[in-house]
């Protein structure tokens, strides 16, 4: 055994002592049961990717939005509060490990762990007695905080194999140009936009008993607003938008996904399907809510043998950022694969002078239209490549779609097998890779242009930047002041 490796197996065993707590028979019961869990898992199962786990602390998972606090002094109350939203995270991905299990694991963890009730509430105990546990020890906390950590979704070995400094150049020239070619699309008459095929409306489905927000909202002790399962129904419901399509085949229709028999996804798309998640940012010193939308079209079809942009399965999201009164403050879009990030502010909002000096400025297009009574935000979306060419505010009509939880996403059907997960275990989904990639692998994304799970979407080909990043509101933007030095906004006049 080489010295070198014997230091790296005694540095690995000082940190497993470190973490693990002193004997506890029920605290060394639930790790035990989180143990196998894992094992089982991995063997059988499917887990998501985000979330990400804390060495160490198997009742815990951080996102990119939790990660912020660890730097932050938390009082008592604060502290108490992060590790719950942390064990939080936690049992939502464990409900999704559960059920991607075949019965007879999960009726072998159960015998073993809960004989006297669900394996769910036995977690659930088993969170609840780590997390006071921890609460009461400070070393433990602070290993919590140092390893609560989100890396980004940035490989370096391939910036620096790539040559970064300089493959960057003409990446970023074909960055500058895909801005220009939007910014003239939106530049053109609503009514100037080609058609290729028929416009086709889809519309959210109809919302009875809807319950009134109270604004501003409670929140917990980090400020996290803290809405219950109707609220944040109605708020989906109150600003799901209207997609306007122009269809020209069956890879222009929203739909759900489903594995093929040759493992390439695609998209069933008899019902209009629009698959949501609620996320947060930081703005102003407050935590603000987000609403995301996420329709799926089988494709994006190449248009020759050149085409390194198309392929299996194409995703948007449309996410929609509410400030403390519970109005849209930002809107903003991605493709599935993280890329086309643009931006539609409203008129709440000034842009940074410093934001058009990052290494790769922010795309916005155009200001948001306010919206009268009666009315929603309607996204026109483009044949095949399905480009967002503008956002304009109309009366609600066209085919309803129907809703479902991201969730879903982790069990879709797949021709003569079990159900299984769109995402692979790293997060990307198998067998959407781009040509693209061949070119921009030096951008240190992995694979460029494939569709990727919820918090694994890097937005920056130059520079480094998530769509999921705490900060990016505050990055980009100001409040807008009648003092400021910009003269005010207008309905449409986009940024340039």
């Amino acid at each position: 055994m080489s010295k070198r490796f014997a230091l790296l197996l005694g540095a690995l065993y000082l940190a497993s002592c470190a973490v693990a707590p002193p004997p506890n028979p029920p605290l060394d019961r639930c790790l035990n049961l989180y143990r196998e869990l894992d094992r089982t898992v991995a063997e059988q199962g499917t887990t998501p990717y985000s979330p990400r786990r804390i060495t160490g602390f198997p009742y815990l998972r951080v996102d990119r939005f939790l990660a912020q606090f660890r730097n932050q002094a938390l009082d008592p109350a604060e502290e108490k509060a992060w590790l719950a939203r942390l064990a939080e995270q936690d049992r939502a991905s464990r409900s999704i490990e559960l059920s991607s299990l075949p019965t007879v694991a999960t009726d072998r963890l159960s015998t073993r762990y809960a004989p006297d009730g669900p394996l769910s509430q036995a977690l659930a105990d088993c969170s609840q007695n780590l997390r006071d546990y921890d609460l009461s020890h400070p070393r433990r906390l602070a290993l919590i905080r140092q390893r609560a950590v989100v890396p980004d979704d940035y490989l370096t070995l391939n910036q620096i194999l790539g040559v970064y400094p300089l493959t960057a150049l003409p990446v970023s020239q074909g960055v500058a140009r895909w801005h220009g070619e939007a910014h003239r699309m939106f530049d053109t008459p609503l009514k100037a936009l080609p058609v290729q095929g028929r416009l086709q409306r889809f519309q959210p489905p109809e919302n009875t008993g809807r319950e009134p927000i109270a604004t501003p909202w409670a929140g917990d002790a980090l400020g996290i607003p803290q809405l219950s399962a109707r609220q944040i129904d109605d708020l989906y419901q109150r600003y799901a938008p209207v997609w306007e399509i122009d269809v020209t085949g069956a890879f222009d229709l929203p739909g759900a996904p489903r594995w093929q028999a040759d493992g390439v996804p695609t998209v069933e798309s008899r019902v209009p399907i629009v698959y949501r998640y609620l996320s947060y940012t930081q703005w102003q010193g407050h935590v603000l809510p987000q609403l995301n939308y996420l329709v799926w079209f089988a494709e994006r079809p190449r248009t020759g043998p050149w085409d390194i942009l198309g392929g299996p399965l194409d995703g948007l999201i449309w996410r929609v950022t509410l400030n403390t009164q519970g109005q849209p403050l930002l809107y903003d879009s991605i493709h599935a694969c993280g890329c086309y990030h643009q931006l539609f502010p409203t008129l709440g909002l000034s842009l940074r002078p410093a934001a058009l000096r990052l290494p790769e400025p922010p795309l916005l297009p155009q200001y948001a239209p306010p919206l009268r009574p009666g009315e929603r935000l309607v996204i026109r979306l483009q044949s095949g490549t399905h480009y967002i060419q503008r956002v304009y505010a109309a009366p609600a009509d066209g085919r309803a779609y129907a809703w479902r939880d991201y969730r879903e996403l982790y069990a879709i059907p797949a021709a003569r097998q079990p159900a299984r997960s769109l995402f692979g275990p790293t997060g990307l989904v198998p067998g959407t890779e781009r040509r693209e990639r061949f070119l921009l692998w030096p951008m240190g994304i992995p694979s460029p242009g494939a569709m990727r799970e919820r918090g694994h979407h890097a937005t920056a080909f130059v520079g480094r930047r998530h769509f999921d990043d705490a900060n990016l509101l505050e990055l980009f933007f100001e409040p807008y002041t009648p003092q400021a030095k910009a003269a005010p906004p207008t309905r449409t006049t986009p940024y340039r």
